[in-house]
């Protein structure tokens, strides 16, 4: 059973939510009350829907007893040695199936007996824990941790904490391999061991459908993001031989539009300037790939420029050589085949598959493209054995890398027992990560924290939501393939007020007004209103885009009615994308953005309303613009600054938004002091230290995010000027009148000019750097910047 020390970290937990913990844990703790106890003994024997026939993962590794005499299975002599003989001995009717993602029981990814190469599934997803099934020891069911979607990560500002969910990640995968998990939305015999994720594109338009699956609007940001998730993930911390798991980025690249303005994903063609990859969609792939080390990268299912990403040269060259990646490429499901059919790039299914194999060197199909035409496309003298060779080398070398033909008997990573899934641990940092990712966004007249002793009115669509918490890309939150076990905002905020009435009032996208009147009444008998208010994946989501962006239906006029009884409410947004209130934020008392909190987002939301959220802290991780915006720009306008439009994202929205990008408010004061009013930095200086001292001058613990800024690039003659950029950024957690000093890193590049053809240059010069957190604190630093003019980077001239 959960260990008393998590439980109470986790205060007013419902005992559902607790029991759903203990399922995973076989440890008594006499102090557990009795009916907690029995209804937990009485679950223990759960079986998990999906699970697989048996606990026990397929032959998973090469080289087994009768299977090892072959030279690929020689420890004693190199990686390179070994791969090669494994790529020789492979006969041309065996690759294709081998160079496919998913489809394990039918065509992609196949065991080659006679050599004793097990299967491999190729394409288990992870973006906010392994989109597994759970699996069970016979005893007791485990279930992977599912963290807060990406979104919320992006607001949390912390570094640290995307490292540990990549950690949590990367251990509980290994796990629910080795011990039969499989994908829990796909028909596999067991998950594999590359992460489809982290998804690093930018929220680059609020329409976009999957703006949950990335951290924000900030290439800086988002690479950090990607590059600390990958180091977590990829990085055994139980065996540094060998790596845990293979990150794969996605979506590479220029990839934000799923159904708009007449195109689709599949046939929309990006056309990106220079400009725009280097500033915008560039800088989180080279982040992640040079400095994270990511392994993986997924080609998407738009062109750029003309040329479908999975077939793209330009981008291959910038990948493979600019950035020297050496991992695997895999498409997105279906990414190859909308070379030919939806593209029109080449006119068969067999140019598509040698296109993809040969200039766009993607690797892996996720599709039937390879299975059914490269050897006829082989044949046909589009590409060669050599080229599959390539791809044989990039993805059986990771397998290498991860020990799968390698002995077991001194390998921990092989004897890892199903305990390791959702640990306390896990489940603490998961708690964390929500807490954290709370954005308080509005709080007059200090009506928040609400009052323990009065009686709260919950209202609105998501006041008893559960599955629309966790986002999507979810694994099997629940032992039953539910969401049952997940608490909800008003079960959360009960354990909290010692009265709660709950209303839904309205359903999310409704035009129906019937439900007002009770939410109304209950409103009118409360002390405090709730209002649970907001979107989910059937307004946003992959495949389909917004067409507006406010509060969907009869939302507005629910949240008008409730707000003119003047009680003291809140309002807290569940969303991916942003949510515009227009006129509304003036009548608002407080406003919370919660996003979609996950697993235990119903106590991150609760606990921060009532005051008990020592972690509350976040900032928003994109531009909340007016309702109007979208009218003011395309959706397939790829130019961050174009002309006569109002620009994207903080960096160079003209117009005056609802929120700025790093606002968030806090329950107590923060002071900055100790800081320095100039400093000089060289253009053969890469970096220099900020030092300076934060105090938490007010009665609350909490936490604060600290941003440096760049200004001053000048105006430029063709576009909108680059208002500012992110230096860098760095959370704090602070007792009453703690003080702590530290520092921020003043990097070179964040003031570096693009030019239109894509090279970023140092321009020596004055310019201004903002240390701000956001709110109410900022100290304006002059910076110099000295030597002489040069290129640092050269745009990829492929």
């Amino acid at each position: 059973m959960l260990p008393l020390e998590v439980i109470s970290y986790l205060p007013f937990l419902s005992l559902k939510t607790v029991i759903r913990t203990h399922r995973h844990h076989n440890q008594e703790e006499e102090t557990l009350n009795m009916k907690a106890a029995v209804f937990i003994a009485a679950l223990a024997g759960v079986a998990c829907k999906t699970l697989p026939v048996t606990t026990k993962t397929m032959d998973t590794r090469a080289c087994q007893p009768g299977k090892d005499q072959f030279k690929f299975c020689n420890t004693s002599l190199s990686k390179a040695e070994r791969l090669e003989d494994l790529v020789q001995q492979l006969k041309d009717t065996e690759i294709p199936s081998v160079l496919t993602a998913r489809d394990s029981q039918q065509k992609g990814s196949k065991a080659i007996p006679r050599l004793g190469v097990p299967a491999y599934d190729w394409g288990g997803n992870c973006i906010h824990g392994v989109q597994s099934t759970c699996i069970s020891d016979g005893n007791m069911t485990y279930c992977p941790t599912s963290f807060p979607n990406p979104v919320n990560l992006g607001a949390s500002f912390n570094q640290s904490m995307w490292h540990t969910m990549g950690s949590v990640i990367g251990l509980e995968l290994r796990s629910l391999w080795l011990n039969g998990g499989a994908e829990y939305h796909h028909a596999a015999p067991f998950i594999g061991l590359d992460c489809w994720s982290p998804n690093i594109n930018i929220n680059r338009d609020p329409r976009w459908g999957r703006n949950q699956e990335v951290p924000g609007e900030d290439p800086y940001v988002n690479g950090l993001f990607g590059s600390a998730v990958t180091e977590g993930l990829q990085t055994s911390t139980v065996d540094s031989r060998y790596l845990n798991a293979v990150s794969t980025l996605k979506h590479w690249d220029a990839y934000t539009l799923e159904d708009s303005d007449g195109y689709t994903r599949h046939n929309f063609n990006a056309i990106v300037d220079n400009y725009t990859l280097a500033d915008t969609f560039f800088p989180a792939w080279k982040e992640t790939i040079v400095n994270g080390k990511a392994l993986g990268v997924m080609c998407s299912y738009n062109a750029v420029n003309g040329a479908p990403t999975c077939s793209n040269k330009f981008l291959t060259e910038t990948l493979r050589h600019t950035w020297n990646f050496s991992g695997y490429v895999t498409s997105d499901s279906g990414a190859v085949k909308n070379i030919y059919e939806d593209h029109k790039y080449v006119k068969t299914a067999e140019e598509a598959a040698c296109v993809a194999l040969k200039t766009g060197r993607t690797d892996v199909d996720s599709g039937s493209v390879y299975y059914e035409h490269l050897l006829s496309g082989i044949a046909e003298g589009h590409c060669s054995r050599e080229d599959m060779n390539i791809a044989l080398r990039n993805t059986y070398g990771l397998l290498f890398d991860m020990g799968l033909f390698d002995p077991v008997d001194d390998q921990p990573l092989w004897h890892l027992k199903p305990a390791v899934i959702g640990t306390p641990d896990h489940i603490k940092s998961s708690v964390l990560s929500a807490r954290e990712s709370m954005v308080l966004l509005k709080n007059k007249d200090d009506v928040l924290p609400f009052q323990k002793s009065k009686k709260t009115a919950v209202i609105g669509p998501f006041a008893n939501a559960q599955g629309s918490l966790v986002g999507n890309y979810i694994g099997q939150n629940c032992p039953d393939s539910t969401f049952d076990c997940i608490e909800s905002p008003s079960e959360a905020i009960s354990n909290y007020s010692s009265s709660t009435v709950v209303e839904i009032g309205c359903e999310i996208n409704s035009t129906s007004t019937a439900g007002f009147a009770a939410a109304i009444q209950a409103a009118s008998l409360s002390d405090q209103v709730v209002l649970m208010m907001g979107i989910n994946n059937s307004i946003e989501g992959e495949s389909h885009d917004r067409t507006t962006i406010g509060l969907p239906g009869v939302q507005p006029v629910l949240m008008q009615q409730i707000l003119k009884l003047g009680k003291p409410t809140v309002v807290v947004l569940i969303n991916g994308g942003q949510l515009p209130l227009g006129s509304l934020i003036d009548d608002i008392p407080s406003l919370i953005d919660a996003f979609y909190p996950g697993q235990y987002g119903a106590q991150a939301i609760a606990s921060t309303i009532f005051g008990e959220n020592e972690n509350l802290g976040g900032k928003m991780p994109y531009t909340v613009y007016p309702a109007d915006y979208i009218n003011t720009i395309s959706m397939s306008e790829m130019s961050m600054n174009k002309l006569n439009t109002s620009g994207r994202t903080y960096k160079y929205y003209t117009g005056d938004a609802e929120f700025e990008f790093g606002f968030g408010l806090s329950f107590t004061t923060f002071e900055l002091s100790s800081v320095v009013d100039q400093v000089s930095i060289s253009c053969d200086d890469a970096v220099k230290s900020i030092q300076f001292e934060v105090s938490n001058t007010g009665a609350v613990t909490a936490d604060d995010v600290w941003m440096l800024f760049a200004e001053s690039f000048g105006v430029p003659k063709n576009s909108l000027p680059l208002k500012k950029r992110l230096v860098s950024f760095k959370r704090f957690h602070l007792t009453p009148k703690q003080s702590v000093t530290t520092s921020l890193d003043l990097r070179r590049d964040a003031f570096l000019h693009i030019a239109d053809n894509g090279d970023r240059v140092c321009v020596p010069g004055t310019y201004s750097a903002v240390l701000t957190n956001g709110n109410n604190v900022s100290k304006k630093i002059t910076v110099t910047i000295t030597g002489s003019q040069a290129v640092v980077y050269k745009f990829p001239d492929v």
